[in-house]
């Protein structure tokens, strides 16, 4: 059965339809009246991603089915919220998503920044990939806030889920920002895109994690691309949180890391490079930086007692 990808436009957001089944003729010459039809094989038989854009902020829904022997479906929700984009239209994230099988769970997990404790849930073994084609002109500033939600994982404080991001066949990041009821809402944001899982992490180690984000963090500075100015700067707020954290002053931690974030914001631009756009030729460092910070604030907040 030849995949089918059906365009459709909205009065009030353009929105996609993703439809793994082929339309029948009667349904066909129906949709062809006011859509345009695009044979693709995007994703998985039975599944669909509806995608809409409304301003700033774009949404995929996510149905996929449970392979046999198993029934009903995995489902999730998918946000991007942008700022100052152009060009944000369904054609230009794509967006796509599958369940994954046996080897890929197996890869995912070795990608992983600490394979030993972090896995895929078998709960919930989807990855969704927003991977923009290099021609289609997608640009954006600063950061991308991105949440990942599935009512298929059950949610409790403190939680064990975490948000994971990796270029594509490369190693995943943890961008967890917050994770929240919705039955499980994780948050996070990057500079750029492209896999993203969520992933159980039993060890719950929120002091490894903390030295992991404040490692991670020091090292995405020493870019050179990053103005000396803006460098320094940023280092020195980050040397300030961590002698704070070191002090189990977790509260002041957060504290510098919110003041490093505002310099983030000033400092974006040239000392601080801070675009990203489709043909991949630019590096969004403000939007990584931010990435990092937003997951050492998390690691702190729970060290400071916050689900």
């Amino acid at each position: 059965m030849i995949p089918w990808i059906v365009f459709c436009t909205d009065p009030t957001a353009t929105r996609i339809a993703v439809s793994r089944h082929c339309p029948s003729s009667k349904l066909l010459a129906t949709l062809l009246g006011s859509c345009v039809l695009l044979a693709a094989a995007a994703a998985h038989a039975g599944g669909s991603i509806v995608v809409t854009i409304n301003g700033n902020q774009a949404k995929a829904d996510i149905t996929l089915p449970v392979p046999p022997p198993g029934s009903g479906n995995y489902t999730a929700e998918l946000e991007l919220e942008f700022e100052t984009p152009h060009n944000l239209t369904v054609a230009c994230l794509g967006i796509d998503a599958n369940v994954l099988t046996a080897s890929d769970i197996v890869n995912i997990n070795s990608r992983l920044p600490n394979p030993a404790t972090q896995s895929i849930d078998p709960a919930f073994p989807v990855r969704v990939v927003v991977e923009p084609p290099v021609s289609c002109g997608l640009q954006f500033y600063y950061d991308v806030k991105v949440t990942l939600e599935t009512d298929d994982l059950v949610y409790q404080p403190y939680s064990v889920y975490r948000l994971m991001k990796a270029p594509i066949g490369g190693l995943f990041q943890n961008i967890t920002s917050s994770v929240t009821a919705g039955s499980v809402r994780a948050r996070g944001s990057g500079g750029s895109f492209s896999e993203f899982v969520m992933v159980e992490d039993t060890a719950q180690d929120y002091d490894a994690d903390a030295i992991r984000a404040f490692d991670a963090l020091e090292a995405r500075l020493n870019d050179p691309a990053i103005g000396l100015t803006a460098q320094l700067t940023l280092q020195t707020d980050l040397a300030v949180s961590r002698a704070a954290y070191i002090a189990h002053n977790y509260a002041q931690a957060i504290a510098y890391v919110d003041q490093l974030d505002y310099h983030c914001a000033v400092l974006g631009g040239p000392a601080l490079p801070n675009t990203w756009r489709s043909a991949r030729d630019l590096v969004n460092a403000e939007g990584e930086v931010v990435s990092f910070t937003g997951n050492l604030r998390f690691a702190l907040g729970r060290l400071n007692g916050s689900p």
